[in-house]
């Protein structure tokens, strides 16, 4: 998994980034304190309500508990702006995804 945070001017507190993974991987499981919209710039991803590719927009929120998974055809990008934390299950996850600031 690749990740970079973007800065979007006159918004110092978005919290905003592009999200690359190989085909085949998976996110850990959680759920959202805010909501989270991903457009999918590439490829796909499976996250148990649909399969969403290319030119789809997610709007996940605290309602929505999933565990997205890239499709095994070819790696996934996507653009990814939330306006609350991602709440991970796992320890480790959680360890990580407040290093990665999400």
């Amino acid at each position: 998994m690749r990740w970079a945070r973007l800065q979007v001017p006159g918004q110092p507190d978005a919290n905003a980034f592009l999200l690359r993974m190989a085909a085949g991987k998976e996110l850990a499981a959680h759920t959202h304190r805010g909501r989270e919209l991903t457009q999918v710039l590439w490829g796909a991803f499976d996250d148990g309500r649909a399969v969403w590719r290319a030119g789809d927009l997610d709007d996940a929120d605290a309602s929505i508990h999933h565990q997205p998974f890239v499709t095994p055809e070819q790696e996934c990008i996507c653009l990814v702006a939330m306006d609350g934390r991602v709440k991970f299950d796992s320890l480790l996850a959680r360890g990580l995804g407040a290093w990665m600031g999400i």
